[in-house]
């Protein structure tokens, strides 16, 4: 008899929801890296992105340009007329926001938070988002430890600690590159006042120069503030702004760096900073209780200080640029040999193994959407912004 083959399963369907896709942060790279490798999984993904506006090359993504004055029936209308005849399987929102607006539109589905940052009212919208899901994918232990605050009863099998992809190139200078003088510092990510907080920039400059060090420090990325700061750093032989880049270029300014630094308000697990340590890069972070600051701690817990405190990060780097040879070789080695885990085709084969895991479980109890109010949909975002926040004015009163 001929031995039968068995006919591989079809692929699983999954819709992934963000509010961005195409632009500078870790949730977009996560989301991109997703539509590019998803079917080598045997996952047919799609996704729908909220804020955006149409960008070209994503064949699978709909851009949906949400603006605030937009209104919530007319949102609703586009989020419906996105893939009009493609049911997903599993739906994973990349977001808290948009789930009450929209959720009803997609069929039964399991759905699945992935919570990629420890942002400001989270633990209050786990109140009600916890009760929403099937699964839970969280980019550090943190927020691991509130998902289960918010739903003790989740059973362990329905929680991924994910560990970020990143996909360095063999050739990385690594530990064996020579400590600089000027001392090369980096920041990578979104020139922004929020979240990145930016701002607070200038002000550990001034304090370094006051320190005396020789020191140069390289900014890799864009955002709304870059005219900004570049004003307040005008002196280009010390301060360089890259801008934006992507493959062999992001690599080798990144990796001629000495030190990666954050000077941020929140973060989960910054993707730039897995890149640097696998460069040999020394992670510099502050003490938000997040996944940076854990990684940091792993290298040297001196490399983290206290949130917002310009004063100790100042001396922080000081003290780095006065360090042994010894001390420098045992930190990049750390570094290097702490996010080994975290390669890219590790991270594809568990998430498409948990998404299987997921659509092949029973739905778990559900609390019901909150219920909108008759006319409320004829409202923009912003009117129903405005409104929610005079209702929370009101009972607080």
């Amino acid at each position: 008899m001929r031995p039968t083959e068995s006919t591989p399963p079809p692929p699983l369907k999954v819709l992934s929801l963000g509010t961005q896709f195409a632009g500078l942060g870790g949730v977009e790279s996560v989301l991109r890296s997703h539509h590019e490798t998803d079917a080598e999984q045997g996952v047919d993904s799609r996704f729908l992105v909220f804020w955006e506006d149409p960008a070209p090359g994503w064949t699978r993504a709909r851009f949906l340009g949400f603006r605030d004055t937009l209104s919530i029936r007319r949102a609703r209308q586009r989020v419906a007329a996105a893939f009009p005849d493609w049911k997903p399987d599993v739906v994973v929102y990349h977001t808290t926001w948009g789930w009450p607006y929209f959720d009803d539109l997609f069929p039964p589905a399991r759905r699945i938070l992935y919570l990629h940052s420890d942002t400001p009212g989270l633990d209050e919208q786990l109140q009600t988002r916890a009760h929403w899901a099937d699964g839970f994918a969280c980019v550090n232990d943190r927020i691991a430890e509130r998902v289960m605050q918010a739903r003790p009863d989740v059973s362990p099998d329905r929680l991924l600690r994910v560990l970020y992809p990143i996909d360095p190139p063999a050739a990385l200078p690594g530990s064996a590159r020579p400590w600089g003088s000027p001392l090369r510092l980096g920041f990578c990510g979104r020139l922004a006042h929020e979240q990145k907080r930016i701002d607070r920039i200038p002000e550990l400059v001034s304090r370094l120069d006051a320190a005396g060090i020789d020191y140069r420090l390289e900014f890799l990325g864009d955002g709304p503030e870059r005219s900004w700061l570049e004003g307040q750093l005008p002196d280009r032989a010390r301060f360089v702004f890259h801008g934006r880049k992507s493959g062999t270029e992001y690599w080798n300014i990144l990796s001629s760096w000495d030190a990666l630094l954050f000077v941020s308000d929140y973060e989960g697990t910054p993707i730039a900073l897995l890149e640097a340590m696998a460069a040999g890069v020394v992670p510099i972070h502050p003490a938000i209780d997040s996944g940076g600051d854990r990684y940091a701690a792993d290298v040297d817990p001196v490399l983290v200080y206290p949130a917002g405190d310009l004063s100790a990060l100042a001396a922080l780097i000081t003290e780095l640029a006065h360090w042994p040879a010894t001390r420098i070789e045992t930190v990049r080695r750390r570094a290097i040999d702490r996010v080994r885990g975290h390669a890219s085709a590790v991270y594809r084969a568990t998430f498409a193994g948990f998404l299987r895991h997921i659509a092949s479980q029973p739905a778990l109890p559900r609390r019901p959407l909150p219920a909108r109010p008759p006319g409320l949909d004829c409202l923009s975002f912003r009117a129903t912004r405005q409104l929610m926040d005079l209702r929370r004015r009101w009972k607080g009163r």
